[in-house]
């Protein structure tokens, strides 16, 4: 590729990098990085602006650009002030400095830190990626850190406050009732203490008209339930799972809930739900709604209810939906006078009636067989003829398919296992047989990227040899009544139960199977 001298300047600054002043601003980088395109006789193709993001995400929109206009060869060369504004994460850095970049042949520079991938001289450079990705890491701890600290204070540290609270205006650290509200989670408990279950005490809301918490949310300003105000429906709607965390909220006698999630990985920033007995909870931090005597009692009444439990194997899982609202069928146990049988039930239905407004059931059993039969029916119609010619290459199609994801779940994790072993050779630090090792890792990183992208874009061809053993095979388990879920998962992709419906002086019931084939 001949040099065309066109340069990108990619600038990116994080709200934790403002703190350092004005040596890493935006404006400050755009003025130092034009200033040495033009010493250096490069004409400046653009330039891409990331304010606001961290250095530990790469999924930035102006750099997301950047990549979309190198892939078309619109510049030969990437300059940016340091190589923590490229990123901070080492690995993600060393991949595009010393992969991405070379095999794209594009010339990479981070100024202040001397390096440019022109010139052999750039061993320093994973050595200042792990040092940046080590002050982000170092960061976050001491941001969580403080975060604990305050939590285990008792003080408020949360974006938004508990619906029946707001916050002191103040003391930020504080909340107070808001009055507004408060009374509806006073009713709440009232209707709990008096034996209701969560979508009683749902539909009696709804029935009342009164505002549903994401909805007064949003009239109050938080965007996060926008759509709460699109309908007016919405705006009553209470669903039980709503109910039941306002009701096991011990935020409502007073005491400070914090810790109730945490980040995983200070670079995914993945989030997850802590478990009760690790939460940091300090007793009496505010004005109480409910008396804890009371919130205790119905605690422990609910705690106390049976839950819905079962032993069966599911084979109808992720392909058994409700006709009327579409959600997954739920897998429950009935208890009937003597004997408990596995049923299936819409669990739209039992917490919202006006959402599913019929009961959706079938049992197991029942379903077995009718899926049975009614699969059977259509293969021995085919039988025979071109159509099952037809069936038996679309499910050789289908079972390449399979084995090829199985396939493509072991490639990734052969490159998470990669990726660590990279991970601990950028902590060694790339020298000698170390970087031997490294270029080593990256090629094996390649060819594993390649073959997965190669297995998405090929099409799928038959074998002659393995579509006989289908034809072959394929009715034998169905006609000797046997089918298990990988038969079923092979010829169905979705099974949609109605509802019982009378007619004259019986009952009837529609089960629409929707075939692979």
């Amino acid at each position: 590729m001949n040099e065309i001298n066109q340069a990108a300047i990619y600038c990116r600054l994080s709200k934790d990098d403002e703190q350092s002043g004005d040596s890493v601003s935006i404006e400050t980088q755009k003025m130092m990085l034009t200033k040495y395109c033009s010493e250096q006789g490069f004409e400046i193709f653009d330039i891409y602006i990331d304010d606001g993001y961290s250095g530990l995400n790469f999924n930035r929109p102006s750099f997301q650009r950047l990549i979309r206009d190198l892939e078309t060869g619109k510049f030969d060369i990437v300059v940016t002030k340091d190589l923590s504004r490229l990123g901070r994460d080492y690995i993600q850095t060393g991949y595009y400095i010393d992969v991405y970049f070379i095999t794209k042949h594009i010339r990479y520079i981070a100024v202040n830190d001397g390096i440019d991938t022109q010139h052999d001289n750039n061993d320093i450079a994973p050595f200042k990626n792990i040092l940046n990705d080590m002050y982000a890491k170092d960061l976050s701890r001491k941001v969580k850190t403080a975060k604990l600290q305050r939590a285990q204070n008792g003080l408020y540290i949360s974006a938004q406050p508990p619906y029946g609270y707001k916050v002191d205006p103040h003391n930020r650290n504080q909340l107070i009732i808001d009055s507004e509200v408060a009374q509806t989670v006073k009713y709440i408990f009232e209707l709990a203490a008096s034996g209701c279950s969560y979508s009683e005490i749902g539909r009696i809301l709804e029935n009342r008209k009164i505002i549903s918490p994401s909805a007064y949310k949003t009239m109050h300003g938080d965007t996060r339930f926008i759509k709460c105000s699109e309908s007016q429906g919405q705006l009553y709607k209470w669903p039980y799972q709503t109910v039941k965390s306002i009701l096991t909220n011990r935020v409502y006698v007073g005491d400070m809930v914090n810790h109730k999630v945490e980040t995983v990985n200070y670079k995914t920033k993945e989030r997850v739900r802590v478990p009760v007995k690790d939460q940091i909870i300090v007793c009496d931090k505010h004005e109480p709604i409910i008396d804890r005597e009371t919130f205790e009692a119905i605690n422990k009444r609910l705690s106390n209810r049976r839950k819905a439990n079962h032993r069966y194997e599911n084979i109808f899982k992720g392909i058994i939906f409700c006709s009327e609202c579409g959600e997954e069928l739920q897998l429950i146990t009935r208890r009937l006078k003597y004997e408990s049988k596995p049923m299936f039930r819409c669990p739209r239905h039992v917490a919202d009636h006006q959402i599913c407004m019929h009961n959706h059931f079938i049992y197991y059993d029942a379903l077995l067989d009718e899926v049975q039969k009614q699969i059977a029916a259509q293969i021995s119609r085919v039988v025979n003829s071109k159509q099952y010619d037809e069936l038996c290459e679309t499910i050789l199609k289908i079972v390449y398919a399979k084995a090829i994801e199985i396939r493509k779940n072991r490639i990734q994790q052969e490159l998470s296992s990669i990726n660590k072993r990279i991970k601990v050779g950028y902590r060694r630090g790339a020298v000698d047989d170390g970087e031997q090792e490294l270029d080593s890792l990256f090629s094996i990183q390649r060819n594993l990227i390649n073959e997965i992208t190669g297995m998405t874009n090929a099409p799928i061809k038959s074998s002659d040899t393995d579509l006989d053993d289908i034809k072959r095979n394929l009715p034998n388990p169905l006609f000797a009544g046997k089918i298990d879920e990988k038969s079923i998962k092979l010829f169905v992709n979705r099974i949609e139960i109605g509802h019982l419906e009378k007619r004259a002086t019986d009952t009837y019931q529609t089960i629409k199977i929707h075939y692979l084939f």
